[in-house]
């Protein structure tokens, strides 16, 4: 309670009051004033400085957000034109198979044309439909979170990895398969099964689980692939990352084309070209 008084008696320090004491006994005022034209300066500083920086601190996020929103516009901009595009591209095959049946024929009706279909369906530039199966893989319920090691820890928690897509679509190569295709993603002899980080990519564009697998091919390709070593590495891979496989063997399987056809020796026909090869025709038919 003393302690209490003394504080409510004496509030200031004894210097202080000491110093008051001394300013009054001058005829001075106990303490500057709170209306003082420094301390007004430097109020109005201070303010000045706080507003500064707020809008400092403020500009760059504004910045941002109005990168971002370009970044938007640019992205959906740029899908339009990929539709727009992809509608092209779609006339243009049609006009191309118009083309080469009027020149070759049908399938069935020559052997050029015959021979043109097997090519195309080879090179995955058509879509293509017939027996076959679907296998669907799925990582375990406890997969490790995105960013980890695929192959980290033992058993649970494992996830799958574009080596393992890989053999298994060599597995289904060697047991016969006529045409592949990953979450619609037609594979050909120049695709790609890579893994970048925590996904995995087929020809650059990545895939999201679950990973659907479809092949067509003779009869009986689902028990040649089990019987082989394909067969063999997915029950392994199925035991030590506890895989969900779905297996669906169909007598119908659409597989779409693929998305491009790389050409590399193919160049235009000019009118040169054209004139030069009839001139050289009619002097080889003269006598």
């Amino acid at each position: 309670m003393a302690l209490l008084t003394e504080l409510m008696e004496h509030p200031l320090d004894g210097s202080y009051q000491d110093r008051a004491d001394a300013r009054v006994a001058r005829g001075e005022p106990a303490a500057t004033g709170g209306r003082s034209p420094l301390l007004l300066v430097v109020c109005i500083v201070l303010g000045l400085l706080l507003a500064v920086a707020a809008q400092t601190l403020r500009v760059p996020q504004e910045r941002a957000s109005g990168q971002r929103q370009e970044i938007i516009t640019q992205i959906e901009s740029r899908q339009r034109g990929n539709a727009t595009l992809a509608k092209q591209i779609s006339g243009l095959r049609s006009q191309i198979a118009a083309a080469q049946e009027q020149a070759v024929g049908s399938p069935g009706e020559s052997t050029l044309a015959e021979q043109l279909s097997r090519t195309e369906a080879s090179a995955g530039a058509v879509a293509v439909s017939g027996p076959g199966v679907v296998v669907t893989l799925d990582d375990s319920a406890g997969a490790e979170a995105a960013g980890s090691d695929p192959r980290a820890g033992s058993g649970e928690g494992a996830t799958l990895t574009s080596t393992d897509l890989q053999i298994l679509v060599n597995g289904l190569w060697q047991a016969g398969a006529e045409a592949i295709s990953i979450n619609g993603h037609r594979l050909t002899a120049l695709s790609a099964i890579r893994f970048a980080g925590a996904a995995i990519l087929v020809d650059y564009r990545p895939l999201a689980r679950p990973y659907a697998i479809s092949a067509i091919g003779a009869p009986g390709l689902w028990d040649t692939f089990r019987a082989g070593p394909g067969g063999s590495y997915l029950e392994s891979t199925r035991s030590q990352v506890d895989l969900d496989v779905k297996v669906n063997v169909s007598e119908k399987v659409d597989i779409p084309a693929a998305d491009a056809a790389a050409l590399y020796q193919a160049k235009p026909r000019t009118p040169a070209t054209a004139s030069s090869s009839a001139s050289t025709s009619t002097r080889k038919e003269t006598p």
